[in-house]
């Protein structure tokens, strides 16, 4: 696999940083209380490209995955999404903010924080519904998502009573119930069991043979090998001269 050199090639491993990616950051800067988190950030993501995000616990990855969603905007600098650009004016349009959550979803580490209903079912269902599909259409995603993702048995249970790992898959249903087109994931791996991580990397395996987009936030350098196209370095650079790369965040 070749080295990468040049300025544009870092920052666009497809060697085009002026082509129509997908996700497309330009001199993006945000900070929490003046504290600066994203420094410059330019960084170019295609349609099915599998990228993982690495670097030290506050080196913003969760912070970038936050701004790729739509859930922070730059103080500075440009993201655009599929070629329009996303502010906080625009994800004001409901139309446009609908549009960009049924396309982006994100599994975040906690998955306590993604669930709220009194049931997996309405759970599921909560998404599809917020995009105005047909009771009929809602129930489709759901049997499909339960079945696909082997959580029909915990229909009707709260999600509160699950363990870690079904949580973890019922946060996941939640998100796939949408079939966005990126998958936004903050290590998903951590606090799981054996078990739950192998299914976990084999289903991330399924989504990147369907051609989604997957961006990954991850300290776990074995699921890094497994699904990476390439890396994005978040902070000081940690080697690894034998695998394209990007180092963002200097």
């Amino acid at each position: 696999m070749s080295h990468v050199h040049t300025t544009e090639a870092l920052h666009s491993p497809h060697g085009d940083a002026h082509g129509t990616s997908l996700i497309a950051f330009d001199d993006f800067c945000f900070a929490y209380d003046d504290v600066p988190v994203l420094r410059h950030i330019t960084l170019d993501i295609n349609a099915g490209d599998s990228v993982v995000l690495m670097g030290d616990n506050g080196s913003g990855k969760s912070t970038l995955l936050k701004a790729i969603c739509g859930l922070i905007f730059p103080q500075r600098g440009t993201y655009r999404f599929d070629g329009t650009e996303v502010t906080e004016r625009s994800m004001r349009d409901e139309t446009f903010s609908k549009r960009l959550h049924s396309r982006v979803g994100f599994i975040f580490q906690d998955s306590d924080a993604q669930l709220f209903c009194a049931s997996v079912e309405d759970e599921v269902a909560f998404g599809p519904r917020q995009m105005g599909l047909s009771e009929a259409e809602v129930t489709r995603r759901v049997d499909d998502t339960l079945a696909l993702l082997g959580i029909e048995p915990l229909r009707m249970r709260a999600p509160w009573t699950l363990s870690g790992g079904e949580r973890k898959r019922v946060a996941i249903a939640c998100v796939l119930s949408m079939n966005p087109d990126v998958y936004c994931f903050d290590e998903p791996l951590a606090g799981l069991d054996a078990k739950t991580r192998d299914w976990l990397l084999g289903f991330l395996k399924q989504l990147k043979a369907a051609g989604k987009t997957l961006i990954i936030a991850t300290h776990d350098q074995s699921l890094a090998d497994e699904v990476a196209d390439w890396f994005c370095y978040m902070g000081e650079y940690h080697g690894y001269d034998d695998r394209p790369h990007v180092h963002v965040n200097e």
